[in-house]
């Protein structure tokens, strides 16, 4: 299977490792896809892949990535930016667990379950 079906699964690593880390590498990031998406891709791939989702209008992420030469590294120019749609802070993600362990008793337990499914889903995405 060619691997630029798996370019999506690159963004979303990607873009992960951009809002953790203030400056990323293209070999770090070449790794990581190696480490957690179970195949290698070069240092290349990932220039084109970081391209792609700051320019590439088809794509439409327009994501703020910008590369510094003193640290030869790619970065966020803009820290609150996500690929995905739900954009949640920490505390927003507290609340929702805290609610899910506060409904455990007062709901019925297959709704119950199908809202502690949502937000295992959600904390998936975000995290």
């Amino acid at each position: 299977m060619p691997l630029n079906k798996y370019a999506l699964a690159r963004y979303r690593l990607i873009d992960i490792v951009l809002r953790k880390m203030n400056y990323v590498k293209t070999s770090y990031l070449a790794e990581l896809c190696k480490r957690q998406l179970g195949y290698s891709v070069s240092q290349r791939t990932i220039q084109l892949d970081l391209e792609a989702m700051k320019y590439d209008s088809f794509l439409g992420i327009f994501a703020p990535i910008e590369y510094c030469r003193k640290r030869k590294a790619y970065f966020y120019i803009h820290t609150n930016f996500t690929l995905t749609t739900f954009n949640f802070s920490e505390q927003e993600l507290e609340v929702l667990c805290f609610l899910c362990k506060y409904l455990n008793d007062k709901i019925d337990e297959e709704y119950y379950h199908v809202f502690e499914e949502f937000v295992s889903k959600i904390k998936k995405i975000i995290i």
